[in-house]
């Protein structure tokens, strides 16, 4: 009992340096880029009301992607410190729904906790934009953890009626039809793939079990997935999805485009995930031989199986778009990183050579984090510093009325996979987009960056 108190002690500490580490990252995030573009519209927005009609006139002409796009334009409403404390707490319990995914855990698993985070920290698709960035992370961290929060409740409800603890069935019908709308309308590839996951445990529920021919449907396990799949509809129904394909170039059509398109996704998941697939395929070759058959491997190991296949569901499922940006692949990495852990937990580590395996992963993983940590927020505070000078300055322009403003580029050297500031800084082009978000932003009709070495005014 007295280790058992210790280990929740344990997890529960490292649950909050889990939060402390992110949020100090999310301080040192400025606005960028599409952030000043939303800011400026929806600070001509008087009241909850005019939000949504805002939203509702994006549906109508860019995207389907309701659900971020509101949690964001109610973000930048506000002041920026509340979204670094939210955004803190939606990455950790992101990590918590991960963690509460993996069978064969002991209780209070600090291993596999740390394990999550330390994936997500390393291996994440482009940490900066999807999890650092207001507009990125209220589109992809929000997104899927939206996503995950609702098959997560919808995986625990299973559970409960395989156990015959099932109550409350009328107020969990509700629950998972609101939570299967909301996940349905995050973004296009991770919500099918979330779907697609609903309806691999309700066929495993219906025809799998071995009391199949006892388990008829409960009204919450259809309600869930039918808000799930209302919820994909409105998205991809929006009429601003086709006007946005018209922006998007290909070089081929027909056959060869879909060929093209599968071999560019093939592409993105080696830069992506080839580390965290290599870790998932030992795990695989360990599990394989200690169960002595692939009937054993996929009979005790079904959920392991299920993340790897929504895993390349949702990263494949992208052949139906022309060109989709590197971040949308943050959601199937999500799913990924759960297999990965999911392996990691199969292990019978009983042979002292397994679990010393295992520790050192652990370990390598927790130094290799450490100096990056360290290096990367070092070069984080630079950055912001350098943008919070730029922004204190352009304000004094605005208010002087000044048109024509020169400002300075970032110094260079400064450089981190965990701060988008080097591709979001400004240009010598003042009719450049990233500019022109600027302008429209400040009332400044022209910006102007140059090199930090020929800047002298402050």
């Amino acid at each position: 009992m007295k280790i058992w108190k210790q280990r929740k002690h344990v997890f529960w500490a490292a649950v909050f340096l889990a939060f402390l580490a992110i949020f100090i990252f999310n301080i040192f995030t400025p606005y960028m880029t599409d952030d000043l573009s939303y800011k400026a519209t929806v600070l001509k927005a008087d009241s909850f009301v005019d939000l949504l009609k805002q939203e509702y006139e994006q549906y109508m002409t860019w995207t389907g992607r309701s659900i971020g796009h509101i949690i964001l334009r109610c973000f930048l409403s506000g002041s920026k410190a509340v979204f670094n404390v939210a955004n803190s707490i939606v990455f950790v319990l992101l990590t918590l729904l991960m963690y509460w995914n993996i069978d064969h855990k002991k209780k209070y698993d600090v291993a596999v906790y740390l394990l999550i985070n330390l994936l997500l920290w390393l291996f994440a698709v482009m940490f900066c934009q999807t999890v650092l960035w207001e507009t990125g992370a209220c589109n992809y961290l929000w997104g899927s953890t939206i996503i995950m929060l609702h098959i997560t409740l919808y995986r625990w409800r299973l559970k409960k009626t395989e156990q015959g603890n099932e109550k409350k069935i009328l107020m969990w019908s509700v629950i998972l039809f609101f939570t299967g709308i909301l996940s349905g309308w995050c973004n296009e590839n991770t919500s099918g793939g979330g779907i697609l996951f609903a309806v691999l445990l309700f066929g495993q529920y219906i025809f799998l079990w071995k009391n199949r021919k006892a388990n008829k449907p409960e009204v919450w396990m259809v309600t869930g997935l039918a808000g799930q799949i209302i919820g994909f509809l409105f998205m991809i129904a929006a009429p601003g999805n086709r006007i946005r394909a018209q922006f998007m170039e290909e070089e081929h059509s027909g056959i060869f485009a879909v060929v093209s398109r599968f071999q560019k996704i093939t592409l993105a998941i080696e830069e992506n995930f080839l580390i965290l697939l290599v870790f998932v395929l030992v795990a695989i070759v360990i599990i394989y031989l200690q169960e002595g058959s692939w009937k054993e491997f996929f009979k005790k190991h079904f959920m392991f199986n299920v993340w790897i296949f929504i895993f390349l569901a949702t990263c494949y499922a992208l052949i139906l778009t022309a060109e989709p940006m590197p971040r949308v692949y943050f959601g199937a990495g999500v799913f990924l990183i759960i297999a990965a852990v999911q392996g990691y937990a199969d292990i019978n580590d009983g042979k002292l050579s397994l679990q010393a395996l295992k520790y050192c992963i652990l370990s390598i993983l927790a130094l290799v984090m450490f100096f990056s940590y360290m290096d990367s927020g070092a070069n984080m505070i630079r950055i912001y510093r350098e943008y919070h000078e730029r922004e204190v300055y352009l304000e004094k322009m605005a208010a002087a009325g000044e048109k024509d403003v020169t400002v300075p580029m970032l110094r260079p050297g400064f450089e981190t996979k965990y701060s988008d500031g080097y591709q979001s800084d400004l240009t010598g082009d003042p009719e450049y987009w990233i500019n022109d978000a600027y302008e429209k932003f400040y009332g400044i009709d022209k910006i102007t960056a140059v090199p930090r070495e020929n800047w002298t005014v402050y």
